[in-house]
């Protein structure tokens, strides 16, 4: 009897630790799921060098809205037949995207 007793203790035992769960992850590492980038509508955009950016853009990023912003990168993209840029911005550690259309308009976003 007693080795029947013990033998269903070592069973439950051996059953118990094959179904532990690992607990060195953090709790909310186990169960996040990655993060999207939210869809731009210029995903299809081609990049360009800022010299390539029309020259009312140019004129208008060097104006007093954009005192202390450096141009880090630049996007051109064909929609409905006219060009749009997207110009990605940065100021130390603050970064912002502006759009234009081709005579230096800035495009604000829908909301």
């Amino acid at each position: 009897m007693k080795q029947l007793v013990l033998a269903c203790m070592l069973s439950m035992g051996s059953v118990a630790i094959l179904h532990a769960q690992d607990s060195t992850a953090a709790p909310s590492d186990r169960y996040q799921t990655p993060q999207q980038e939210p869809k731009s509508d210029y995903s299809d955009k081609d990049a360009i060098s800022v010299t390539e950016l029309p020259a009312p853009i140019q004129d208008k990023l060097k104006g007093q809205n954009y005192t202390g912003w450096m141009i880090s990168k630049a996007y051109k993209k064909d929609k409905d037949g006219s060009a749009m840029y997207l110009v990605e911005l940065k100021n130390g550690t603050d970064t912002k995207k502006v759009k234009f259309d081709a005579e230096g308009n800035e495009i604000k976003d829908k909301e």
